[in-house]
C-alpha cells in the first residue's frame, strides 16, 4: 500500500494532478532567494557585484511556449484553482520555463493563503519567491507587503537569505533604519570574506536608501587585513558608477516617452496647419462676399 501511494504521488507531481488529499501530498519547495549563499565566497567580489545588482526588470524567456509538464500543471490547476498545492506546483513549472511574470501572477493568488501550507519549507519558500520576483519587477511595496508575511527561518542558511533579501526590501522602499537593522544582522556574525559579499550584493539597494555610508561604516570594523579596504575601495566604485548612470537615465528619453512626443508633435503640427488652412479659406470667403 504504501509503495502505490508513493507512486501515485509521484506521478501527480509529474503531472500537477494531485493524486491525494493536499495534507499527504510532498511539497516541493520553490528555490529561496540566495539560498547557497556560501557558493559567492569563491567568486571574485566583482562578479558578486554584478550577480547581485539588478539595473531593470526580470526578463522572461524568449521561448513563446510552455513546456509540457507545465501545461499540464495549468490544466490541473484550472481544474482546481483554489488548491494551494497546485498553486505552488504552476509556479515551480513557470519558473523552469522561464516564465517569471507568469509565476509572480499565480504565486499572488496563493498570498493570503499561504498559511494553509502546513510545511514551512514550502511555505517560507513560496513567501520568499513571491517578494523576490515582486522585487524583480520593482513592485517595492507589493514585496514589503509579502515580505512581512514571512515566518523567520531558524536554520542559518535561511537566515541569511531572509536577511539580505529583507535589506533589499526595506531599503527600496525608503526605511534607511530598518535596512541597515536587517544588514547588521546579516553580517555581524560572519567573516569579513562572508560579509563583504553580502554587502556588494545590497550596496546598491542600501545606495538607495542612503544607508550605504552607515553600512561602510559597519563592514570598517569588521576588516581583517590591510587587503580587505581594497574590497571596500572596489565597491565604492561600483556605486558611484551605479549612482551617476541612475542620474544620467534620469536625463534621457526613453522609447516610449520619444515615440508618445513624436506622435503628439505631429498631431499638434497637423491641427495648427488645418487651422491655418480654415483661416485662409474663411478670409479668402469674407473677401469674396465684400468683392460682390
Amino acid at each position: 500500500m504504501a509503495a502505490a501511494t508513493e507512486t501515485e504521488t509521484q506521478v501527480a507531481e509529474v503531472q500537477g494532478t494531485p493524486a491525494d488529499p493536499v495534507e499527504v501530498l510532498e511539497w516541493k519547495p520553490l528555490p529561496v532567494y540566495l539560498a547557497r549563499f556560501d557558493r559567492f565566497d569563491k567568486e571574485l567580489l566583482i562578479d558578486v557585484l554584478k550577480i547581485s545588482t539588478r539595473s531593470e526588470k526580470i526578463k522572461d524567456s524568449n521561448t513563446p511556449s510552455l513546456s509540457k509538464p507545465c501545461w499540464q500543471a495549468k490544466e490541473a490547476l484550472q481544474e482546481d484553482p483554489h488548491n494551494m498545492w497546485k498553486i505552488n506546483h504552476m509556479g515551480l513549472m513557470y519558473l523552469k520555463d522561464g516564465k517569471h511574470e507568469q509565476c509572480l501572477n499565480v504565486l499572488l493568488r496563493g498570498w493570503k493563503r499561504a498559511s494553509e501550507i502546513k510545511d514551512e519549507a514550502a511555505q517560507f519558500a513560496f513567501l520568499m519567491k513571491l517578494a523576490e520576483l515582486s522585487m524583480g519587477f520593482w513592485k517595492f511595496r507589493q514585496a514589503l507587503a509579502v515580505f512581512r508575511d514571512i515566518r523567520e527561518p531558524s536554520d542559518a542558511g535561511s537566515l541569511l537569505s531572509y536577511l539580505i533579501l529583507g535589506t533589499q526590501v526595506w531599503a527600496n522602499n525608503g526605511d534607511e533604519t530598518q535596512a541597515l537593522k536587517f544588514f547588521r544582522r546579516a553580517t555581524d556574525s560572519e567573516s569579513f570574506l562572508r560579509a563583504v559579499r553580502v554587502f556588494a550584493a545590497v550596496s546598491n539597494d542600501l545606495r538607495k536608501a542612503g544607508a550605504y555610508e552607515a553600512a561602510r561604516s559597519s563592514m570598517e570594523r569588521l576588516v581583517e587585513h590591510e587587503g580587505d579596504k581594497n574590497d571596500l575601495a572596489l565597491i565604492d566604485e561600483f556605486v558611484e558608477n551605479m549612482r551617476r548612470n541612475a542620474e544620467e537615465a534620469k536625463t534621457k528619453f526613453k522609447p516610449e516617452q520619444v515615440r508618445r512626443w513624436t506622435i503628439m508633435t505631429g498631431v499638434i503640427t497637423f491641427i495648427v496647419l488645418l487651422l491655418m488652412v480654415l483661416t485662409w479659406l474663411e478670409a479668402r470667403s469674407l473677401r469674396a462676399i465684400k468683392a460682390r
